[in-house]
């Protein structure tokens, strides 16, 4: 999976406005429905593929402590599965949030990235974005 910046910071969003983190997983479809199995097949990997980028996001930011309440394991194929209880974000999760906020700020760290040939970490995210805000505020 690649890391994609713009679902985190959806994320990060979402749970700190108290919306559901994973509404965009879809449901799984389900064998029957006058359907073949190829079409079957296809339609769960494509179920697979959202729930995985969805929750493999999360994961991302459950391991590197900028949210709590949420889980993620791993089962023995290596698909996840979450439980939630009261997603929130740390200190740090709203310091990373306040930091990619601004849509213009958020842009200016990413084409500042693309620009260096900086790639986005967290750390740089965060480095990046005070060197935004000394742009900005001139």
């Amino acid at each position: 999976m690649k890391r994609d910046w713009d679902l985190l910071r959806k994320q990060l969003t979402n749970i700190e406005e108290g919306r559901n983190v994973v509404a965009d997983i879809p449901e799984e479809p389900t064998w029957g429905d006058g359907i073949s199995g190829e079409e079957y097949d296809k339609a769960f990997r494509e179920y697979r593929d959202v729930e995985e980028r969805i929750l493999g996001h999360l994961e991302l930011l459950v391991d590197a402590g900028f949210i709590q309440g949420i889980q993620i394991i791993r089962g023995a194929d290596g698909a996840p599965y979450y439980g939630l209880a009261s997603p929130r974000l740390t200190m740090a999760g709203h310091d990373l949030l306040d930091t990619m906020r601004s849509s213009s700020i958020w842009e200016s760290i990413k084409s500042t990235a693309k620009d260096k040939g900086i790639e986005l970490t967290f750390d740089a995210v965060k480095a990046l974005g005070a060197f935004a805000l000394k742009q900005l505020a001139g």
